[in-house]
């Protein structure tokens, strides 16, 4: 038994779920950086109207983190569905590593 036949079997079960999989990365990575760009666009907007800050807050946080989602969970849902079975299993396994990695270290203090 090589270790192709059990990523193969592994790929097929998990195509079918391939934009579940895309919108948690894409989500996963915006709870990850959203703090960041929370912070960035406070500082752009520190000096404005209160009515105004809170504004741009709202509309970020349902238009801004909501188109994100909308167009960037297609995206890679179709970079995943034209890798090949092995390359497949690979770049999604690696994928939730490197997110994990960069939820555990990001912004620590």
């Amino acid at each position: 038994m090589t270790l192709e036949n059990p990523l193969l079997l592994l790929a097929e079960y998990l195509r079918p779920h391939n934009k579940e999989i895309a919108l948690a990365m894409v989500a996963t990575l915006l709870v990850i950086f959203g703090d960041t760009i929370n912070d960035l666009v406070r500082m752009l907007v520190k000096k404005q109207h209160i009515l105004f800050r809170l504004g741009v807050f709202i509309a970020l946080c349902t238009f801004g983190y909501g188109a994100l989602s909308v167009w960037l969970t297609p995206m890679l849902a179709k970079f995943l569905a034209g890798l090949s079975a092995m390359s497949y299993v690979l770049v999604i396994a690696g994928g939730f590593i490197a997110v994990g990695i960069l939820a555990e270290r990001y912004n620590k203090s």
